[in-house]
This record gives C-alpha cells, structure tokens and sequence, in this order.
C-alpha cells in the first residue's frame, strides 16, 4: 500500500511540470493593478507568471472546484501576502481571495518570461524524508540561478507560496484551523502516506500556516521562499493542503531516475538543471 502510494505521489512532479492544460480544479485570476518594481529584473509580467503557478496547483487536484483570486501589485515591504476573502461549502473551502506581491523595491524579484519552464537554473535537488507515514516527497527545489535570476527572489516561487495559502493552508481558513489547533496537521486514512505529521511554524500570534523548517527538510514551497532558488510544490505541500480542504489527488508518472540514501534517513535526489 504504502509502495503504491510513494510511486504515486513521487510522481506528480512530472504531473507540475507539464500542467496539463484541462483540470477539474478551476483557479480563475485577474489583476487589480499596480505597477512592478523599477528593481525587478528578467523581463517577464506577473499575469502570466500568476497564471503559470495557478496551472500547477490545478494540476495535482481533480476536484470540480472553483476558487477566485485577484492579485496585483503593492507596497508592502514582504515579498507578498494572501488574503481570505470568502470561504464556504463542504468540506470548508476557500472560495475567494487576494493576493499582493510587493513593489516596494525591498525584494528583488526575478519576473521569469518563461515561467513554465525552469532552464534559467543549473541544478534540480529533490528531497525525501519519513514524517511518519512513510518515506515521501517534501522538497523539489532548484538552484544554481543564472543571467537574470542571480541575486533574486524568484517570483513563480512566491506565486506559488501564496496560491498555496489559497488552497487552504491559511490561518484564516475555517478548515485549517479546525486541524492545526496542535500545531500540526495530521495526513489521515484515506490519502496517501497517511500517518504523517507535518509540525507546523509559530511566531509571537501561536500557530502560523507555514511548514516549521526547523523541523522539515529545506525546500518546501509552504515553509517559505529564499532567494537564488525556485520551489515548485513538493509531495508535503500538496498532501498538507489535500489534508486541509478535502481534495483528492491527480497523475501519475515515472519514479525519478537517480537516488541517493544518506544516514541521516533523508534521500536527496539531484539532477542538473539546463543552462539557457
């Protein structure tokens, strides 16, 4: 059981990659204005870089599910923010909401022109580690940035961070408060690597809806976004928000091509990226 499931969601990162152009969850965006950062560099415009990152989250959920974000850009001083606007059915699901990205200059972003694909990065790691359900995917990071994207913060990956908020990891979310009043969410019977436990951050507020990456392997979009690297969701982060809002899960595909144990129980996963 557990094999079946590990070859299933281990795969799904062929599944993000290709983002199928029909999918049964609908993300419908719009933009609200606001110009980018006289800092930000690559050329490329957050529309299509929203909707790049809106087509993966769709791709991994087959769900017949609407939910409506408007995004746009704004002074903030953070690299963005997501913001719950209306919330409802059964089980609890976000319905709408707003995302900003900052344009204050104090985050260099990368503006990807072709956020689909992730050439301007040399180096692919995936990570794997047993949170209790088994030995899954909870980190598929790139790095080694080149020409543009050196010395940024990768905005996809933002898109992405926040977006995910949308698909229920959110403390304003009725459904994620429900689960996470331990300061963890529980993967439950029912979804794949069920067992697992994902501790989740605190600040001075209590209980945050980020990954707590003092305690989960580096590189999962819902722990948080550094700079000189991209996140695309990882096994963690579509399980944690499956767990949250009640989706099922999409696509199959090969197993990746070359692991490496390490002693430590983590298995990281390396391939070289393409260097445009």
């Amino acid at each position: 059981m557990k094999s079946a499931a590990r070859l299933l969601l281990v795969s799904l990162v062929l599944v993000i990659l290709q983002a199928p152009q029909a999918s049964a969850l609908e993300i419908n965006t719009s933009f609200i204005g606001g110009n980018p950062p006289a800092n930000a560099a690559g050329g490329g415009n957050l529309m299509d870089i929203v909707n790049a990152a809106a087509r993966m989250w769709e791709a991994v959920y087959p769900d017949q599910v609407t939910i409506t974000l408007q995004f746009g850009w704004a002074p903030l001083g953070d690299a963005g923010t997501h913001s719950l606007v209306e919330q409802g059915g059964s089980p609890i699901r976000e319905i709408s909401g707003i995302i900003l990205f900052d344009n204050s200059g104090a985050v260099r972003f990368y503006l990807d022109p072709t956020p689909n694909s992730h050439d301007e990065y040399r180096r692919r790691t995936e990570e794997f580690e047993d949170l209790g359900g088994g030995m899954m995917n909870v980190a598929r990071l790139y790095s080694g940035p080149t020409g543009d994207a050196v010395g940024t913060t990768d905005l996809l990956s933002v898109a992405l961070h926040e977006i995910g908020h949308a698909m229920g990891m959110s403390a304003a979310n009725q459904a994620f408060m429900g689960i996470a009043g331990q300061g963890v969410i529980r993967i439950s019977d029912g979804l794949p690597f069920a067992g697992t436990v994902i501790p989740l951050a605190r600040n001075n507020a209590g209980i945050t809806s980020h990954f707590d990456v003092l305690q989960v392997p580096y590189g999962s979009v819902m722990a948080g976004i550094g700079a000189d690297e991209r996140r695309i969701p990882s096994d963690l982060d579509i399980l944690a928000n499956a767990q949250v809002s009640g989706f099922a899960l999409a696509g199959a595909g090969p197993t990746p091509s070359r692991v490496s144990p390490r002693p430590t129980g983590r298995v990281v996963m390396s391939a070289p990226g393409v260097r445009r």
